[in-house]
């Protein structure tokens, strides 16, 4: 199947498209070879045959949560059988189409390979292209520190199309070009965060050097190497950058590099872009001589397998990709599809991946500035178009003492003083409800107190009890003490 037009294509024209392509797939694919919706759709007696439109697919196929997928992750990759093998009663036998185009393909492959593979295996390389188009070769997972996180896996097939397709939006920005150098300070580990910045530059030849994070390669170091190797593109989380670039700064000051102002891009990603974490990236980065660099932000998950969406430019919202995407923008409270520019929670359905396959995923992620469908001013491109603030319906907010916290203004206002994975606060309710806040910090010469007291009831109107110094082993303890690869900043009990 030819490409889904993303230029000189009416919205509503490619909106329809994607859809019959998710129709077809849902019938052709998900249908036959999940055993996850397979179950799913007989318990609620779904009628596929009845879905011919958006109106039809939101009315008869339910959300899916992120508890099912931790449950029954195994059951969300599409298995289908092969005749001959073991077959699982579960789902049915791959198509005779599907098995037309691995012959084919098995020749070709035959071919390139007759002079070291045995002559008597041909039939083998048929089932090893049904094998590189189904089975499971990756698996990721989320970074959370309990045992039953959410994960997903990736046939080869998903790895050369819609995972490599990712990377050619990241080809939109104002300031690529196809030899930009590209730096990673995600960090190494089993997570999308790593293997998407890792695979999807690399699958479209684009100068990558991945740092693996602070805790494989002290911040001082990389930015060593991003000042001898002049890096131009640099991506990480929200609060690292600030932290990393914080750290060029003073060894700016320091006289150990002379800025780096080479730097043209600054992808944010993983955490919200709160306007205190805006600011003092663009601020840092105007200090070491790149004034006119460029700061987006992107988004994406373990569930969602892509490497993830992204602004063109600033403020061009996150651009979503139609082919292998079928998104929707719904309203919290009704469930129902939010109006036209409005916030809702972003809700997405996979189309033509393989591997783990997801269908009306619930994120979780609250999109505040709604969505356009039109052609983009920046890059041209007529695409669906989330507008931030992006926050986490749940996770984002909590009620302490009866208000609402914002857990992105929170860590903000505590960085403008401490460096980030230097601290952690601790909300404590005791048997009576009250709650308790205690701050633990790396001890940190001249910390005022005061002045964090007052930054913090400043920022989101919460009063820190009680403020204990800890060394630096202790700090690590409570951080990551717990497993996992990302810190534990707060704690809520």
């Amino acid at each position: 199947m030819s490409a889904l037009r993303c230029r000189g294509i009416e919205s509503q024209v490619q909106r329809d498209e994607s859809f019959a392509r998710l129709r077809r797939f849902l019938i052709d694919d998900v249908a036959r070879y999940s055993p996850f919706y397979r179950r799913k759709f007989a318990a609620l007696q779904v009628d596929l045959d009845a879905i011919a439109s958006e109106a039809d697919f939101a009315a008869h196929v339910p959300f899916t949560s992120k508890e099912e997928l931790r449950s029954h992750f195994a059951d969300f990759v599409l298995s289908p059988n092969y005749p001959g093998k073991p077959a699982n009663p579960d789902v049915e036998e791959i198509s005779t189409s599907y098995l037309a185009r691995y012959k084919a393909s098995a020749q070709a492959a035959a071919e390139i390979a007759g002079d070291i593979e045995p002559t008597d295996r041909a039939g083998d390389y048929v089932w090893r292209e049904f094998l590189n188009d189904w089975q499971p070769i990756l698996t990721t997972r989320t970074g959370g520190t309990t045992g039953n996180a959410a994960q997903s896996a990736y046939s080869l097939s998903d790895i050369h199309g819609p995972l490599r397709r990712a990377g050619l939006f990241h080809h939109n920005f104002s300031t690529w070009s196809p030899t930009q150098r590209y730096m990673s300070l995600l960090p190494a580990g089993e997570h999308l965060g790593f293997y998407g910045n890792f695979l999807v530059p690399l699958l479209n030849g684009q100068p990558l050097r991945p740092m693996f994070g602070g805790r494989v390669t002290s911040t001082e170091n990389q930015v060593l190497v991003a000042h001898r190797e002049k890096t131009q593109a640099l991506f990480g989380t929200s609060s690292y950058l600030v932290a990393w670039l914080d750290t060029a700064c003073k060894m700016l000051h320091d006289g150990r590099i002379d800025g780096l102002p080479h730097i043209e891009m600054v992808s944010a990603s993983a955490e919200a872009l709160s306007e205190g974490y805006e600011s003092a990236i663009r601020r840092n980065l105007a200090e070491l001589g790149a004034p006119g660099a460029r700061v987006v932000q992107g988004m994406s998950s373990t569930e969602l397998k892509s490497g993830g969406f992204r602004e063109c430019d600033e403020n061009t919202g996150l651009h979503v990709d139609p082919q292998h995407f079928f998104i929707e923008v719904i309203d919290p409270e009704t469930r129902l599809p939010a109006a036209p520019g409005t916030p809702g929670v972003l809700v997405w359905s996979h189309i033509d991946w393989h591997g783990t396959v997801i269908l009306r995923y619930w994120s979780g992620d609250l999109i505040e500035g709604g969505t356009k469908w039109d052609e983009c001013t920046g890059c041209g491109l007529t695409v669906p178009r989330l507008f931030g603030p992006f926050r986490r319906l749940e996770s984002d907010f909590i009620k302490v003492r009866g208000a609402r916290v914002d857990l992105t203004e929170l860590r903000a206002a505590i960085e403008t003083l401490i460096a980030r994975d230097t601290y952690q606060i601790e909300i404590l309710a005791g048997a009576d409800g009250r709650h308790r806040v205690n701050a633990y910090v790396q001890d940190h010469p001249g910390l005022d107190a005061a002045k964090l007291h007052d930054i913090v009831m400043g920022a989101v109107e919460l009063r820190i009890d009680r403020l204990s110094l800890v060394d630096h082993g202790d700090m690590q303890t409570r951080l990551y003490g717990g497993g996992g690869w990302k810190p534990r900043w707060l704690i809520n009990a």
